[in-house]
């Protein structure tokens, strides 16, 4: 019995030195790297040698779901020990004309043979896997189905929010993942100073016809007078040139013992110049003449006394909440959720405000008038959430 041990800069250098010395049907006994290279122990004879009785090791602790691969930093492992059988087993078809696989195995082996290159890669692949796009949930494993991100798809959430908000849910348990995504949403939705509509002496109230901004204009100017924050208001209609203005805005003013102002849009600067009332104004123009007078008249007054406020009604569907964002997206509004006892916002509603970047600051789901309207904060709509996700 003849045993060799050879070192060799890589697998295939020191299996040429092994058959070189032992031939073709050499068995190898061992195969290790050492300060970065292949180090071989390999014998002629099979009958006469025992393999050592592999040392059985102490159970290792799982780590970042990677134990399932039996990968050791700086020692062998299972994937070590396969390939080492089939470069036994490969070499005896050396002369076959197989030197094709020797060198796939080997090239294989190579690329894999520095076990903190194996983790990073496994680590990257899966960073990939989590920032998927699932199109088709329905037809995923059980298990898979109960992860966090299917789960938060399966819900109604944007696939775009999802992965813009992944950061969030890294290393938790699934329940807890769908939750700290819910907070993370809720936060990005909601508007960082909602109650500064209260503090502002103008108040423009936009939107498109239908999304109950005229109601909300009136519950606005219902919530001051019921606060006490202000006893002189008046409660102004503007509407722009060929568009009737809203004859609503006479009998809520009348309701709720207010002034009434109604205005073409080109009187809007002069109006609110002329008197030192709170006026919460109802704007029924095109976006373009909007912005240009609101944008005046918070030239004129300055920024802190001048607030917008957007009306978009629960139930809108993601793409519309997109086009109704871009259309007022210049004079940065505050986004008031309308309608809310006729259809309630959804997930996918949420997830298109968050991606927009509009702050939702005001909450409005009733027919009175008084005590119509709430602040949006960050809990109440992450309770929402939760409730609409889980149930």
């Amino acid at each position: 019995m003849t045993t060799i041990t050879v070192t060799a800069a890589d697998t295939a250098q020191a299996m040429d030195k092994i058959v070189e010395r032992l031939g073709e049907d050499a068995l190898i006994l061992e195969t290790v790297k050492r300060n970065g290279r292949i180090e071989m122990i390999a014998t002629d004879s099979v009958e006469e040698t025992e393999a050592p009785k592999p040392v059985p090791s102490a159970p290792r602790p799982k780590t970042d779901g990677l134990s399932a691969l039996n990968i050791e930093i700086g020692g062998r492992s299972g994937f070590t020990d396969l390939f080492d059988q089939q470069m036994i087993n490969t070499v005896r078809k050396r002369g076959e004309g197989s030197t094709s696989t020797v060198d796939h195995l080997v090239g294989r082996a190579m690329e894999a043979s520095d076990n903190l290159d194996i983790l990073t890669e496994l680590r990257s692949i899966r960073q990939m896997l989590n920032g998927m796009m699932i199109t088709r949930p329905e037809g995923l494993d059980v298990t898979l189905g109960h992860a966090a991100p299917v789960r938060l798809h399966q819900a109604g959430f944007s696939s775009k929010a999802i992965q813009e908000l992944h950061d969030h849910m890294v290393g938790l348990d699934d329940d807890d993942a769908v939750s700290s995504f819910i907070n993370a949403l809720a936060d990005r939705v909601v508007h960082r100073d909602a109650e500064s509509v209260f503090d502002s002496r103008i108040v423009f109230v936009i939107g498109s016809s239908g999304t109950g901004k005229t109601t909300l204009a009136t519950k606005i100017a219902a919530y001051f007078k019921e606060h006490g924050i202000s006893e002189r208001m008046t409660l102004a209609a503007a509407a722009g040139t060929g568009i009737n203005a809203s004859e609503d805005i006479k009998s809520y003013a009348r309701l709720l013992n207010m002034r009434v102002a109604q205005l073409g849009i080109g009187e809007v600067t002069t109006a609110v110049q002329e008197t030192s009332n709170r006026m919460i104004v109802d704007v029924n123009a095109t976006p373009e003449d909007a912005i240009t007078v609101i944008r005046e008249v918070t030239q004129r007054l300055g920024s802190g006394k001048v607030i917008v406020v957007q009306a978009i009604p629960g139930g809108s569907s993601a793409t519309m909440i997109s086009h109704q964002c871009k259309l007022y997206h210049k004079l940065n509004p505050m986004i008031a959720l309308t309608k809310l006892d006729e259809c309630e916002a959804m997930p996918a509603e949420l997830s298109a405000l968050a991606l927009e970047g509009s702050g939702v600051g005001l909450l409005t789901g009733t027919k009175s008038i008084v005590g119509g309207i709430a602040i949006a904060t960050m809990p109440i709509l992450a309770q929402y959430l939760q409730e609409n996700t889980t149930r």
